[in-house]
């Protein structure tokens, strides 16, 4: 389990996130991380209406991000999906964040590992 308890994207946070989004507001979420991939897609529908992105970002195909970038070149899996805010009560917010399940999986091989893939790429 490590370093799972660390991540941002808990239920928790899901509520201020929702709190803070205006209604029907949306926000974007992608990682690497295939166990960590299977915590969002139980979680996240609870407080938005969620889809995964097949795919590449249709405004950004090459990748959004640094990481996104790197895993792409290495042939590597991207989950990336979006979600739009549900219509819920301060009161559901809670109940939701208290009763969700916290981030509890094997997080896998170190985030480091891409960045030591990416540095011996430039230095060969």
């Amino acid at each position: 389990m490590r370093e799972a308890g660390r991540r941002l994207l808990c239920p928790s946070f899901l509520a201020s996130l929702h709190t803070a989004l205006t209604p029907k507001g949306q926000f974007f979420v992608q990682t690497d991380n295939a166990p960590y991939w299977h915590y969002l897609s139980i979680v996240l529908p609870h407080f938005f209406d969620f889809s995964e992105q097949p795919g590449p970002w249709p405004d950004a195909h090459r990748g959004r991000t640094r990481r996104e970038i790197i895993a792409v070149r290495r042939g590597l899996p991207v989950y990336r999906g979006v979600g739009t805010a549900k219509p819920l009560s301060p009161e559901q917010r809670s109940r939701l964040a208290a009763e969700l399940p916290p981030p509890d999986f094997d997080a896998g091989p170190s985030p480091r590992g891409l960045d030591e893939l990416e540095r011996a790429e430039r230095l060969a």
